[in-house]
C-alpha cells in the first residue's frame, strides 16, 4: 500500500530529474543502510525516507530520459564500496573459525542491509531488470559483497570451506548452518565459479589419496560397491554446496569422484600382473545392477590424472 502511494506521487511530480541529482538521494539511503553492516542503531531507513528512496528511484525509471542502467550500475557500485569500507577490516588478520565467523555475521548483516536497499528499487528490479535479463538486484548485490571478500580473501574463504567440506565428508560434527549460509551466498554471486573450481579440485584430489586406502582395504567387489556408494554421497553434497542440478553434479561426479577411483585401480591391477580373465571372473561376481552403475564409471586408461582443465 505505502508502494502504491509512492508510484502515486510520482506519476503526478513535473519536470526532468538529472541522474546526478536521483542519485545523489538514493545513494545517500544506501550508505545510510550499510551502517547496519557494523550494527549501528538508527541505520534503517524511517518509513518517509523509505517512500522518499522509492518515490526517487521510480521516477528516475519512468520519466521521459530514464536512467535504469545507471541506477543498476550504481547501485552495484555502491554496494562494492560500501563493502570494501566496512566490511572487509572487520575480516583483517582474523583466521579459521575466528574469520568464518565474522564473515557469517558480516554475510547476514549485510543481507538485513540488501532488504531495504532492493526495496527502494523495486520497480527497477521489477520492470528493467526483468525485461532486460540481468542479475536480480539480490543477486547483484551477492556479487558486490563477495567480489570484493574474494579479492582480498580469497585463500582464507577457500581454506576455510574446503576445510569444513571434508570434515562434513568424514563424519565430523560441523555447524552446516554457517557453511551453507555461505556457500549459497557465493552461488548467487558472480564469483561462484571460484568456489565451484575449489571444490571440483579439492574433491579430486581428496579422492586421488584415498583410493590407494581403499584398494588396500577391499576386494574388488567391495571396492566398486564403495565406489558407487560415494558417486551417490557426493553428487548429493555437490548439489548442496554448488547449487547445481542432478544431472550436472553426477557429471561432475565421474569426473571428480570416479575418475582417480577408477584408474588407480586399473593402475593397481596392472602393476600386479593381474590377468584379464581373473579380472574378468570378479566382475562376474558383481550384481548386475552395479557392474551397469560401473561400466558408466570407465575411463579412457590413457587419461590423466591431474588434467583437472577438463572439468569445468
Amino acid at each position: 500500500m505505502e508502494i502504491a502511494h509512492c508510484r502515486s506521487k510520482a506519476v503526478k511530480m513535473n519536470g526532468h530529474l538529472s541522474f546526478e541529482d536521483g542519485w545523489k538521494i538514493l545513494e545517500h539511503g544506501i550508505v545510510k543502510c550499510s551502517k547496519i553492516l557494523e550494527d549501528c542503531p538508527g541505520a534503517r531507513p524511517t518509513v518517509d525516507e523509505y517512500m522518499k528512496y522509492y518515490d526517487c528511484a521510480y521516477r528516475m525509471a519512468v520519466q521521459k530520459d530514464q536512467y535504469c542502467q545507471e541506477m543498476y550500475n550504481g547501485y552495484k557500485k555502491t554496494l562494492e564500496d560500501c563493502v570494501r569500507a566496512m566490511a572487509l577490516p572487520h575480516l583483517m588478520h582474523k583466521r579459521d573459525d575466528c574469520f568464518l565467523r565474522e564473515l557469517v555475521k558480516m554475510w547476514s548483516n549485510y543481507c538485513s542491509m540488501v532488504r531495504f536497499t532492493t526495496g527502494f528499487f523495486a520497480y527497477l528490479d521489477r520492470c528493467f531488470v526483468a525485461h532486460r535479463k540481468l542479475p536480480s538486484l539480490e543477486d547483484t548485490a551477492a556479487t558486490s559483497f563477495f567480489s570484493p571478500v574474494f579479492s582480498y580473501f580469497n585463500n582464507e574463504i577457500s581454506d576455510v570451506l574446503l576445510t569444513l567440506i571434508r570434515q562434513e565428508r568424514d563424519g565430523c560434527n560441523v555447524d552446516m548452518d554457517l557453511l551453507m549460509g555461505i556457500t549459497r551466498g557465493i552461488c548467487r554471486s558472480e564469483v561462484k565459479t571460484m568456489l565451484r573450481s575449489a571444490v571440483i579440485q579439492d574433491t579430486y584430489l581428496y579422492y586421488s589419496r584415498k583410493t590407494f586406502e581403499w584398494i588396500a582395504q577391499y576386494p574388488l567387489q567391495d571396492y566398486l560397491a564403495k565406489v558407487q556408494e560415494t558417486m551417490e554421497k557426493e553428487t548429493k553434497r555437490l548439489i548442496h554446496y554448488l547449487c547445481i542440478f542432478e544431472d550436472e553434479s553426477s557429471d561432475l561426479c565421474l569426473k571428480v569422484v570416479s575418475a582417480p577411483l577408477m584408474q588407480a585401480y586399473e593402475s593397481y591391477m596392472k602393476e600386479k600382473h593381474i590377468g584379464g580373465q581373473v579380472l574378468l571372473q570378479t566382475y562376474k561376481n558383481v550384481e548386475e545392477d552395479l557392474l551397469d552403475r560401473c561400466s558408466r564409471l570407465t575411463i579412457d586408461s590413457g587419461s590423466n590424472n591431474n588434467s583437472l582443465s577438463h572439468m569445468e
